[in-house]
């Protein structure tokens, strides 16, 4: 590979990555029904025809911002030092960091309640499902190590009580948007703590 062809590539990935930034903002900002390409490309400074070089389609454009967010949540839930923690604390941990997360990036609730994704694009909604059902994997697998190390109760259910916890979150996130953000999100974390993990640890 010759340094005009590292160049190129280097550029396009930079190109790539401020849409998906600027898919992002508007997002937040305005919702998704006001992401299409014409608002995309006119916030990133570029023609149309520039921004289906990048992304075919609007879908894609969600695709990816749907596979960033992904990235971003595993760096940090690896950052959270999880092995140092009891199974217990792990969950909490990671309850308190994900409202935390979600706070940062107020677009993802809207993408999550979005139009495009309860009755429409199935590219965007077939990723965001794959996205939703891997972290509740890994909360199932929390409280799966938990019930095995004697922490949390044998007789519930891990993957059915972590779709509860993140339903639980995600309607924390709804009345948060809903409210304008008149609402710390993250200081929501110990009354869902209290709810859920506490009523699930082992009493002596």
């Amino acid at each position: 590979m010759d340094a005009m062809t590292h160049k190129k590539r280097k550029s396009a990935e930079v190109r790539r990555h401020d849409i998906v930034e600027a898919a992002m903002a508007i997002i937040r900002d305005e919702g998704v029904a006001k992401l299409t390409t014409r608002s995309l490309s006119r916030a990133v400074g570029i023609a149309q025809p520039t921004l289906f070089l990048h992304f075919g389609t609007k879908s894609h454009v969600l695709v990816a911002l749907v596979d960033t967010i992904q990235e971003n949540l595993q760096k940090e839930m690896a950052a959270l030092g999880l092995d140092h923690l009891a199974p217990i604390d792990r969950l909490k941990t990671v309850i308190r960091a994900h409202l935390n997360f979600i706070q940062k990036q107020p677009g993802i609730p809207r993408l999550l309640f979005s139009e495009a994704l309860q009755s429409g694009d199935p590219l965007f909604r077939d990723r965001m499902n794959v996205l939703v059902l891997n972290f509740l994997q890994f909360i199932a697998g929390l409280i799966a190590t938990g019930q095995a190390q004697g922490q949390i109760r044998p007789d519930i259910v891990p993957q059915q009580c972590a779709c509860i916890l993140i339903a639980a979150v995600q309607g924390l996130a709804f009345r948060w948007i809903l409210s304008g953000h008149r609402f710390e999100l993250a200081e929501q974390a110990d009354a869902l703590i209290a709810t859920f993990i506490d009523g699930w640890a082992v009493r002596n």
